[in-house]
């Protein structure tokens, strides 16, 4: 959940809370109802900073099971200012957030995931290219464990902008009918089940203007993503850096170059 959703769910439950202290039939001034209410109200006014209530000795009656008369208007005068701020003090959130946000994306506008196969050479050349562009690639197997498994790992350092997909011919594969013999099956070459993964993931996450797939020559493009734009490569990435580099461009990346 991201801050600005934060502060939606502490301003809703704060006016909920004020409601309920408004709207309360039953004798509320019953000390445990009363600092119920208040402990709640707290929570939420600390998340957006905002002053919390504290309990004085003379908020209480004599028995100390009840709130008096000066503890009931004290704090009918709290929720009172805290409706008056909560406006403006969201409103200064949210500008603050929104600054924030676009700062960390102009950082992220260096960082490139590379999403790979086994072919190493093709990995190799891609970060040379992103180098010489001045650009940050991102490679999970490069980066620190942390002692995080696998997924958490790679949910971690995906926060990029940008995309890049090795569609490489690591494995082999065919469509498999009820009857077929195993020798009769037509075997394609295909990219890694991991890599499609992670093909779907930055699709969904970045959209696919934020993706570049470079397909390699005899490689079964996935179905699902016929039609969708890729660059072709023969033998090496660096045939298709021009075009390559011309797509990070159009992203808005940070780009030394061109």
């Amino acid at each position: 959940m991201n801050k600005s959703a934060d502060v939606n769910i502490a301003v809703f439950q704060i006016k909920k809370v004020i409601k309920d202290i408004r709207d309360f039939s039953g004798d509320w001034r019953h000390t445990d109802t009363f600092e119920r209410f208040i402990d709640i109200l707290n929570t939420h006014t600390k998340q957006l900073n905002l002053p919390t209530f504290n309990f004085e000795k003379f908020h209480y009656s004599s028995t100390g099971k009840t709130i008096n008369e000066v503890g009931y208007n004290s704090i009918v005068n709290h929720i009172d200012i805290l409706e008056e701020m909560i406006s403006d003090n969201v409103d200064n959130y949210q500008i603050n957030y929104e600054k924030t946000v676009r700062k960390n994306k102009n950082t992220d506008k260096k960082k490139v995931f590379v999403v790979h196969g086994r072919d190493r050479e093709t990995l190799l050349e891609t970060e040379g290219i992103l180098t010489r562009a001045g650009l940050e690639p991102i490679v999970l197997n490069r980066m620190t464990n942390n002692g995080l498994t696998l997924i958490e790992k790679f949910e971690k350092y995906s926060d990029v902008s940008y995309a890049i997909v090795l569609l490489t011919p690591d494995d082999v594969g065919a469509l498999y009918e009820h009857g077929i013999q195993f020798q009769s099956l037509s075997i394609h070459f295909r990219a890694r089940q991991n890599v499609l993964f992670e093909l779907g993931f930055f699709y969904g996450k970045l959209g696919r203007a934020n993706v570049c797939c470079l397909l390699k020559q005899s490689v079964e493009k996935p179905t699902d993503i016929d039609g969708i734009a890729y660059i072709p490569f023969n033998h090496s990435v660096e045939e298709v850096e021009y075009p390559l580099l011309r797509e990070m461009k159009e992203a808005k990346l940070d780009l030394r170059i061109i």
